[in-house]
């Protein structure tokens, strides 16, 4: 039960493209018209002349069901859909409501055709459990090999960027001014520190938190700033990078990257936090993070 659990709380990246959601719909349907055309299990030895009309109907309904689970909520309740917060279980119990639906909808279908073809009439729940039974099957299957996957694309990529780490000499930041002044949006307040000492910065709302090291331990300064402005006034110092919309880093301070399905994390033995890295970066940026 334990590793059940574990792997349920596994992170699992929720691909917001349409093109992915869409190829997850084609197939689910895909699998369930073989299924059931081939195998004709459960009822379906009753339909004879109409089996194949009857399977490309479910097989259709099936497909436009998972494309509108999969697409609309993720619209509507955008912050429980978030990357940072989305789960295997999620993914999962998501699955189990969606296919519950979509097999409410098979039953009014199925419905259609038992009277004038005099067929054997089966209740909702006999039909929900024979509906879990052909869905979920695909569908688990479906998430721990994505899952699968996507882990282990990460961590091929992490790999690959601590090899070329090695291979490469640490090159020399450019040399500018040692001592940074920030000033706050309305002019009147301002932060003062030395480049060196900056480990990372992230922000708190309409403020943001500069950590600076202080001997073994971290000082944090607050000022009323945003990030961008603060990456605009720090962009000619080649070690200090926006990793992610919420944060800035010096690269000097980083010491490992590792990758889960859910992105790219930034370590450092002066940061308690994991830091983590925006998609958008490309292979060569995330390389440049610990070299």
């Amino acid at each position: 039960m334990k590793k059940i659990g574990k792997w349920l709380s596994k992170p699992y990246y929720f691909n917001p493209s349409l093109k992915y959601k869409l190829k997850i719909s084609f197939f689910h349907g895909l699998f369930i018209f073989l299924f059931l055309y081939i195998f004709r299990p459960f009822y379906l030895t009753h339909f004879k002349v109409i089996i194949l009309e009857y399977t490309l109907g479910i097989a259709f309904i099936a497909s436009l069901g998972t494309l509108i689970v999969l697409y609309i909520p993720a619209l509507i309740f955008k912050n429980y859909f978030n990357e940072d917060n989305w789960t295997i279980g999620r993914n999962l119990l998501l699955m189990i409501i969606g296919v519950t639906l979509v097999g409410i909808v098979l039953w009014y279908f199925g419905e259609v055709y038992s009277e004038p073809y005099n067929l054997r009439k089966i209740s909702l729940l006999e039909f929900l459990f024979y509906t879990l039974l052909v869905s979920l099957i695909p569908l688990i299957f479906f998430i721990f090999l994505n899952e699968k996957n996507i882990r282990i694309r990460r961590e091929k990529k992490v790999f690959e960027i601590k090899e070329i780490k090695k291979e490469k000499e640490i090159s020399n930041t450019k040399k500018l001014a040692s001592e940074i002044c920030i000033n706050s949006d309305n002019g009147k307040e301002n932060i003062t520190f030395l480049i060196d000492n900056l480990v990372y910065i992230t922000s708190q709302g309409n403020y943001a938190s500069f950590f600076l090291k202080n001997e073994n331990d971290l000082k944090e300064k607050i000022l009323r700033v945003t990030l961008t402005k603060i990456a605009t006034e720090l962009k000619e110092y080649s070690n200090v990078i926006r990793c992610h919309k919420s944060y800035i880093v010096n690269i000097n301070y980083i010491t490992d990257i590792s990758g889960n399905a859910r992105g790219y994390l930034l370590e450092s033995k002066f940061i308690p936090i994991l830091i983590p890295v925006s998609r958008s970066f490309s292979k060569q940026s995330l390389q440049s993070l610990i070299q």
